[in-house]
């Protein structure tokens, strides 16, 4: 339903409103003869990657793609950390992206430095419920998914166009409200902005749909299931390409001038602190203490030396 609240963000004022009433799904973000390739040209002009979990390859593909800055000679990029073996290395933004990114900065007002660019071959590839690991991203600010999909179907000598999204479901579950969920699509060519608050007190997941296609609406079946999203957020903690070593909102130290002045050698394999950390940002909701948990910052990269050790 849409809303007018005053506390709604301008950009937002025609938008429907969920979780903690400052998360928020806009529609039709390009016009229509715009939005209808995007699809396409992200899937033609990205390489894919694989990314492992606790050993496991998630189920789907993704690039990591970035704003890669200059100091002092040196090349730095957005680092976000999550519960991953390692992540693909992360690249400068492809042209399409670029084109979603900006666009998207345009409407809601926000710098985006750090895209996750995830394909969905089928309804089978899903994400599990989660909130979003807050040590790396701006604090306050909004992460938002922008989801693409599209169908073409060619009857005898007539093509008709199917202008429709894969669309999946979104799901949040209250942590605290036993029973308290909301589930809603996300449609071709809109943007799901997550909202701070609703990260904290909502987990949110898109389950597998294992439906048969004679259960499923025409959305639903669209291109055989098949889905791009992009989940846009601004970083805050940095990585420098040449010596590994990073700075930042969710390092140990917090400028490049700090970092390059100290050995990172004492502040090394602290994954299982970071571990507990992400662990209770999960559970937790507003009782989570973002300072106590990650104030003083983590030179971990990844969970690989742990998760290869797991039996």
């Amino acid at each position: 339903m849409a809303t007018s609240l005053p506390s709604v963000p301008s950009w937002a004022q025609n938008s429907a409103v969920y979780g903690s009433n400052d998360s928020f799904l806009l529609l039709d973000i390009f016009p229509s003869d715009i939005a209808d390739d995007l699809f396409y040209d992200l899937k033609d002009e990205i390489k894919w990657n694989t990314m492992r979990q606790k050993g496991k390859r998630v189920p789907r593909e993704v690039s990591i793609q970035g704003t890669i800055t200059i100091e002092n000679n040196d090349e730095y990029e957005p680092l976000y950390r999550h519960p991953a073996d390692e992540q693909p290395e992360l690249i400068s933004w492809t042209p399409t992206s670029l084109k979603i990114k900006e666009r998207i900065e345009e409407i809601i007002q926000q710098k985006i430095n750090h895209g996750l660019i995830q394909y969905y071959k089928n309804g089978k590839d899903n994400i599990g419920e989660h909130s979003d690991k807050t040590l790396d991203i701006l604090l306050q600010s909004n992460i938002v998914n922008y989801s693409l999909g599209k169908i073409i179907f060619q009857k005898k000598t007539i093509l008709h166009q199917f202008l429709a999204g894969a669309a999946r479901t979104m799901t949040l579950i209250n942590k605290r409200q036993n029973g308290v969920r909301q589930d809603f699509k996300l449609p071709h060519n809109s943007l799901f902005v997550l909202g701070w608050k609703t990260n904290r007190e909502w987990h949110h997941s898109i389950r597998p749909d294992k439906r048969p296609s004679s259960q499923k609406s025409l959305d639903e079946r669209a291109f055989y299931g098949e889905r791009i999203s992009l989940t846009l957020r601004t970083v805050a903690t940095f990585l420098n390409r040449r010596t590994g070593y990073i700075y930042g909102q969710g390092a140990r130290y917090k400028t490049i001038n700090e970092q390059q002045e100290n050995s990172v050698d004492e502040y090394e394999n602290d994954e299982i602190e970071m571990v507990y950390a992400f662990s209770a940002e999960n559970r937790q909701s507003l009782e989570f203490n973002w300072n106590l948990n990650y104030g003083r910052g983590f030179n971990a990269l990844n969970f690989k030396f742990l998760n290869s050790h797991r039996h």
